[in-house]
């Protein structure tokens, strides 16, 4: 999927929208997610290429100024390519449901981004993850997005997820 196409189909499916995540874990059996067109930027991980703000780099980008193959000279410019064709794990959590599992933060040993659930898919050797961290307010965002080692959470207390609702 390409970028542009990233950006409309989730201002479409998931820009102002909240989503309600039921889990069978007493301690956080439900909580709501937030979406904001915004996150894609450090979903991205735009920020690695360009210092402009993620308000500014989504506008030009829909207007079609912003040209990523023009950044492919950056070094971490296949990390941006890598994290953009994770776009689609997103609505596979919070649309198609396929990832039924999550893990709380409290059960990581680095936490080095402060992350408090991440949803994550085993691929062969590979997980995807898509972290969320809970705001002042109690809600949790979307953060980061990225491929991982699938070691890395082998051995860590996984939750099921009971169930998902658009409010």
């Amino acid at each position: 999927m390409k970028l542009l196409d990233c950006i409309l189909d989730y201002q479409e499916r998931f820009n102002r929208k909240t989503c309600q995540v039921s889990t069978n874990y007493k301690y956080l059996e439900t909580f709501k997610v937030n979406f904001c067109l915004t996150d894609l930027h450090h979903l991205f991980g735009l920020h690695k290429i360009t210092r402009d703000f993620a308000s500014h780099t989504i506008s030009v980008i829909q207007t079609g100024v912003f040209i990523l193959e023009d950044f492919r000279n950056i070094l971490l410019y296949n990390d941006v390519i890598e994290r953009i064709s994770l776009y689609e794990f997103i609505g596979d959590i919070f649309y198609s449901k396929l990832t039924s599992c999550c893990i709380v933060a409290k059960d990581l040993s680095k936490n080095t981004m402060k992350l408090d659930v991440i949803f994550f898919e085993d691929k062969n050797k590979i997980s995807a993850v898509l972290g969320l961290r809970r705001d002042k307010s109690g809600v949790f965002k979307p953060v980061t997005l990225y491929f991982t080692s699938a070691k890395k959470y082998a051995k860590v207390r996984k939750t099921d997820v009971k169930e998902m609702k658009w409010l």
